[in-house]
């Protein structure tokens, strides 16, 4: 819905936006949504796991100390002063206003904790702050400090594949209708054309470069971001390989990584059913999460959800800039973020209209930047969304809402249903347990409160329930007209069970082993697949990830199958009859 020149006129008398971030000092931050991508790690075909590198960890780290200055705690000369955040904690990580969301991959979460360390310095005794120094005395009197000079341990929400939580952030991992729509890109005649144009390019790299992690075979532009992937970090670590390859021929690796990356993750128009758009399901699905956080912010009265951090891969940043026409304001969106990129979404008021107070909903209005890396040159620069004109940088919630709601896949149902997902968390979800208008919250803002249907657990729940009572109708009548009756029988009773068949093994008994990634989640290493149709040669898989065993690290909670179909961390449930 694209906004009416009257209230586009509106907005323009009210609120002055400027290139660069620059706002209007009249004007208050309620709420911003931060989706970042990961550090400088090391290279997604190495024998070895892929983790983040001192290097990367300094990027996100400048990163986080970047949006302190511009969201918590400006200093003097900060010209974004008028950025801040209303009422967030200035010193003390408050993990009721900042939300932390990650991947499980290693380089993911280590991005999360650097950025963290910048965004919420380390608090020592010398900092005079009370909080701490409540904390700080010991009984006999004495002080101490958090370890590493006071550092902060943040609450960091992780999510597993095996998380129905991680479609939020990961939405094309274990999605099978994306994988099978995206290896018709390889039948395409412009993929071919590519391909054969390109392969002269890929054989002048000596094979001493990749040192047997790739097979010549496989160095061509079917694995263009790999091969750059590689060359990149071989470039930026290795003085042989930066020896060995021109600056040019980097440029020219990550030109073709760009143009296969947005081929398989920007692609608006391709899909498995009319307008489905299954390509861009990552931007869809992170699209819901940050109207969910936004919606949370507002049922609050802007107490929770202040700061919503979200670290992932990239293809949910390629997706959504495809879905919110960002391609054709700035050329940049048609390739990888750098490093430690940031998309920024704020929700913020005219001081005229809140004045002090957190505003109607209708007041509200939504303002998107982006930051390409997180080298001192890189801007955070502001563009408006979904086909807007430049003097339209500011969004009117009710708006943003509007077009969010187009292109968003709002429940955990609705993905299994798009992706025909065999995660195994779908199991607990239908085509009926989902609903396409809504977010977490169950809000909408441009309809009211969402329908809902039963939910899966409540259905079993009556099904259970009503077996129990023709059970019990048909036992009675039974011992009624034929005569049984129950008696107790005394029996010794054994104190050592220890399951339905006892608390010992017998020989007979077989161990029941359960592979790792059962139940039909793919095997990954880190974000990006390897081994499935990224990869011409079936048997480079098992070449490049030896270790596809590995286990996967836990997320700070588990969560239940058995309550609400759409449970969301930093999303809380909306109240009966809340309205906007």
């Amino acid at each position: 819905m694209v906004a009416s020149a009257a209230r586009i006129a509106s907005l323009s008398t009210c609120l002055v936006v400027l290139v660069h971030g620059q706002v209007n000092a009249n004007e208050t931050i309620w709420s911003s949504v931060i989706l970042t991508r990961y550090g400088d790690r090391t290279p997604l075909i190495s024998q070895d796991q892929s983790v983040l590198t001192p290097l990367g960890a300094q990027q996100l780290y400048s990163s986080g100390a970047m949006f302190r200055q511009r969201y918590i705690a400006p200093s003097d000369d900060n010209v974004g002063s008028d950025h801040v955040i209303d009422g967030i904690s200035t010193y003390e990580i408050d993990s009721t206003q900042v939300f932390t969301m990650s991947t499980a991959d290693q380089f993911v979460v280590a991005s999360a904790q650097a950025f963290i360390q910048g965004l919420y310095p380390p608090l020592n005794l010398s900092s005079s702050h009370p909080v701490l120094n409540d904390m700080s005395i010991l009984a006999n009197g004495s002080n101490i400090d958090f370890p590493l000079g006071g550092y902060q341990y943040p609450q960091i929400y992780t999510t597993s594949p095996v998380d129905p939580n991680s479609i939020w952030i990961a939405g094309d991992v274990n999605c099978p209708i994306y994988d099978s729509t995206a290896s018709l890109y390889f039948s395409t005649s412009q993929y071919q054309q590519l391909a054969n144009e390109t392969q002269a390019f890929y054989n002048k790299f000596q094979d001493e470069i990749f040192s047997g992690e790739l097979p010549s075979a496989n160095i061509d532009y079917h694995n263009a971001y790999y091969v750059f992937d590689y060359l990149n970090y071989g470039f930026t670590h290795n003085r042989t390989v930066k020896n060995l390859v021109a600056a040019t021929d980097l440029d020219q690796a990550r030109t073709l990584a760009d143009q296969w990356e947005f081929a398989i993750n920007g692609n608006t128009t391709a899909g498995r059913d009319t307008g489905d758009r299954i390509q861009t399901v990552a931007g869809q699905t992170v699209a819901a999460e940050i109207l969910g956080l936004f919606f949370n912010n507002i049922e609050t009265g802007g107490q929770s959800s202040k700061l919503n951090l979200l670290f992932s891969s990239f293809e949910p940043m390629i997706a959504f800039a495809a879905l919110a026409g960002l391609p054709a304001e700035d050329a940049n969106f048609y390739g990888l973020p750098d490093y430690g990129s940031s998309m920024v979404f704020e929700l913020f008021s005219s001081d005229s209209t809140s004045k002090g107070s957190f505003p109607d909903p209708s007041q509200l209005s939504i303002r998107f930047l982006f930051r390409n890396g997180t080298n001192a040159s890189a801007n955070l620069d502001t563009y408006p969304l979904f086909g807007r004109t430049d003097s339209s940088l500011v969004m009117n919630m009710t708006d943003f809402v509007s077009e969010m709601e187009n292109i968003m896949i709002a429940g955990v149902g609705d993905w299994c249903n798009a992706c025909n997902s065999g995660s195994v968390f779908c199991a607990a979800y239908t085509n009926s347990s989902s609903n396409s208008s809504t977010t977490g919250s169950g809000t909408s803002l441009s309809g009211g409160t969402a329908s809902h249907s039963m939910k899966p657990a409540v259905a079993g729940v009556i099904g259970a329930v009503i077996s129990l009572v023709l059970a019990a109708i048909i036992l009675a009548g039974v011992m009624l007209l034929g005569g049984v009756r129950m008696y107790r029988t005394n029996a010794k009773r054994r104190s050592d069970l220890g399951g339905f068949k006892g608390g010992e093994k017998l020989a007979s008994d077989q161990d029941l082993t359960i592979p790792k990634a059962a139940a039909g989640a793919s095997v990954v290493k880190g974000h990006e697949r390897i081994g499935s149709w990224e990869l011409a040669q079936g048997g480079v898989a098992k070449d490049m990830n030896p270790n596809n065993d590995r286990e996967r690290p836990e997320s700070l909670r588990r969560p239940s199958y058995e309550g609400d179909d759409d449970v969301r961390p930093g999303i809380q449930p909306t109240q009966v009859e809340e309205r906007f």
